[in-house]
């Protein structure tokens, strides 16, 4: 039987999203291609990670630590280091699955696999999906062979920093969620058991920024349903005593990553940290997402998007409070769902995937 060409995706652990598996099974689909996916415990674990490992565990602040490193700040504290075990073990998977090429998701991955295949003097290819809003400061590498960006602004960084025209696809990001119309909505509001109020969906990272939002909110009445992403335990027990006393206020804490997406499909306004893969998400199902941030580390991409008009945003925990009425009560909703759809209309993950299986012939 003739074998099925290998197509070998590289993530690491802050990819929470699960893109790899999204794109995994959706390349599966097609028949034509087997797919590996190759999570970082299995190419970077070490007995003892150095300084330069631990920032870079860090995930969005491994660009950061790059230019940190460049203008000689981390000079001093970090020590040429041959990467022998990550590169050997990253070499045993090409040996043992001799896949058609390597598809990175996430920084970390990626740099880990150039890294590889400059000192294994492989021949390799590498794909790399961008999963930013903005270029990566120090993305372009020349052993990458092929960039998969979100936008044109993207492409024309890349190309401005080396890359060449034709390796860069510009192709969206791969999460496909359909907006549902009224009736849907309000169908599937009845099977999840909410009612059929408005519904704002809170997914804030930092457990401090969760507490005060989440207080805020209560502190409005019962404006809205609130659906809060609240995996851990006792954390979530802390939340519900809060919200005793106030008796009128309807919350649902969505424990289940699983059912995130459900939840958020049915909303009407998603108030969230900065996420990249929600914020896309949203822009798809045609909720105005309210971002709350002031970090210095995604100020380009936070701007990027105010500047087209896909999101608000609040610099303060207060503010979420007046952001949310803006959107209830006037039309600023509805200018940012028609951006968002616009925004996302051409991208799929099928769209991706089809590219991916037909690449080795571009």
């Amino acid at each position: 039987m003739k074998r099925k060409p290998i197509i070998l995706i590289m993530t690491s652990h802050e990819e929470q999203s699960g893109v790899a598996r999204r794109l995994a099974d959706a390349i599966s689909a097609t028949g034509t291609h087997n797919v590996v996916i190759m999570g970082d415990e299995k190419y970077g674990a070490v007995a003892k990670l150095s300084i330069l490992d631990r920032l870079m565990d860090a995930g969005q602040e491994y660009q950061y630590l790059l230019e940190r490193k460049d203008r000689g700040v981390l000079r001093d504290k970090l020590k040429i280091r041959k990467f022998s075990k990550r590169v050997t073990r990253i070499g045993n998977m090409l040996r043992r699955f001799n896949p058609e090429y390597v598809l990175c998701v996430t920084p970390y991955a990626h740099h880990c696999a150039i890294e590889a295949k400059k000192k294994l003097h492989s021949r390799v290819r590498i794909l790399y999906l961008v999963m930013s809003f903005t270029a990566p400061k120090r993305g372009a590498d020349s052993a990458t062979d092929t960039y998969i960006v979100e936008n044109a602004d993207v492409k024309a960084a890349l190309v401005r920093m080396g890359v060449h025209p034709k390796d860069v696809m510009t192709l969206g990001l791969p999460f496909d969620s359909v907006k549902l119309d009224g009736a849907e909505r309000a169908a599937a509001k009845q099977e999840l058991g909410l009612p059929s109020s408005k519904t704002v969906y809170v997914d804030i990272h930092d457990k401090k920024q969760l507490d005060e939002v989440f207080n805020l909110l209560l502190d409005q009445g019962n404006i809205a349903t609130l659906a809060v992403r609240c995996e851990n335990a006792k954390h979530r027990q802390a939340l519900s005593v809060m919200a005793q006393r106030v008796a009128d206020v309807n919350i649902v804490f969505i424990a289940n990553k699983e059912k995130l997406d459900d939840f958020l499909r049915v909303s009407d306004i998603a108030v969230t940290s900065y996420d990249v893969p929600l914020i896309y998400k949203c822009l798809k199902m045609g909720i105005p997402p309210i971002v709350i941030s002031n970090d210095e580390f995604v100020e380009t991409d936070v701007s990027y998007l105010l500047s087209h008009g896909l999101i608000v945003r609040a610099k303060e925990d207060i503010e979420v409070v007046g952001l949310i009425y803006r959107l209830l009560q006037t039309d600023l909703s509805e200018q940012l769902v028609a951006n968002g759809q616009k925004w996302t209309e051409l991208s799929s993950v099928d769209e991706i995937a089809n590219f991916l299986v037909t690449y080795l012939g571009v």
